[in-house]
């Protein structure tokens, strides 16, 4: 019987392009470095290492990345429009009303826990000393203070409230809070208290929301 000749592997599976192998070599090198800023810090997050943890070439990693700093901005673009998806994929899926504004502690919450999250603010913290790095970051903190004012306007919409500043203002205690929070499950054992603390204060901010959907019915009585 004659054999039928098996297809070369270049038929089986398309060459990538220049700029497909591009990609997938910053997100390695971007997955690598979230896991060291994670695991080990800023200062431990070096081309060098970020290099070697991603399995990339000292010269593929310079070719995508010059420098440390394009590097760290590389990440925290990353992690900013990634969980930015994450919370608008979950928040429409709930559709408008104070139920969504209910669910959003909870999604915030599961954000703020991942070790994305941990990166970036490790990336945060050492723009207070790094003035190359402060200068690349500066329009991060005002992409996030956008964020910010377009998630107020929606939770304001949700809330059927005008008072767009003070619930701005709250949506920065909420970030601020669950950080924290963040943060202080990397230190404590007691993972339970610290979700405890996160309830706790989930209470308070669904009361907060309560009394100025209150102070609106009263203002229009």
């Amino acid at each position: 019987m004659k054999r039928t000749a098996r297809p070369r592997k270049s038929a089986l599976r398309p060459r990538r392009t220049n700029a497909q192998r591009s990609a997938e070599t910053r997100a390695v090198l971007i997955d690598a470095a979230i896991e060291i800023l994670f695991q080990r810090g800023h200062s431990a997050a070096t081309t060098i290492e970020v290099a070697a943890r991603a399995k990339v070439s000292r010269g593929a990693m310079l070719h995508q990345f010059p420098t440390r700093v394009e590097l760290l901005i590389a990440v925290a673009q990353h992690i900013v429009t990634a969980q930015r998806e994450q919370r608008r994929a979950k928040l429409e899926a709930l559709g408008p009303g104070i139920k969504r504004y209910y669910a959003g502690a909870d999604i915030n919450w599961e954000i703020q826990k991942q070790p994305s999250t941990i990166a970036l603010l490790e990336i945060m913290m050492a723009t207070r000393s790094d003035r190359e790095l402060h200068k690349a970051f500066a329009p991060f903190i005002r992409q996030m203070g956008e964020m910010r004012k377009q998630a107020a306007t929606r939770v304001a919409a949700d809330l059927d409230v005008t008072d767009t500043s003070t619930v701005e203002t709250m949506l920065r205690l909420h970030q601020a809070t669950l950080r924290g929070l963040a943060i202080e499950l990397l230190f404590s054992d007691d993972t339970h208290a610290v979700e405890e603390a996160r309830r706790l204060f989930t209470h308070y901010s669904h009361s907060f929301a309560d009394s100025l959907i209150a102070a609106k019915k009263k203002k229009r009585s």
